[in-house]
């Protein structure tokens, strides 16, 4: 299951969107303080990113299944700076 945890520099915290609920207005809201992603971006760039990357593991799936090729999965972790988060 492909989820999101976004990082909000605002208020410092983190929540969890799973693709089942991309859609959903309020998922691009930051619970903790309101603030918000971007429609455009996130409709453009955010639900296609996350798909992509979920497609990408069912096909690796799909080749160790079909082909017996070695498991392999794949996390997409980005490495932009945010000086008040900790590392988990």
């Amino acid at each position: 299951m492909a989820f999101l945890r976004i990082y909000c520099d605002y208020c410092n915290q983190k929540w969890d969107v799973y693709k089942r609920s991309m859609k959903d207005e309020k998922s691009r809201v930051c619970p903790h303080c309101l603030s918000e992603i971007d429609r455009q971006t996130w409709n453009r760039q955010i639900i296609p990113a996350l798909c992509m990357v979920s497609d990408a593991n069912k096909e690796l799936i799909k080749d160790h299944l079909g082909y017996h090729r070695p498991i392999f999965q794949i996390d997409v972790i980005e490495d932009t700076y945010f000086p008040a988060r900790s590392e988990e």
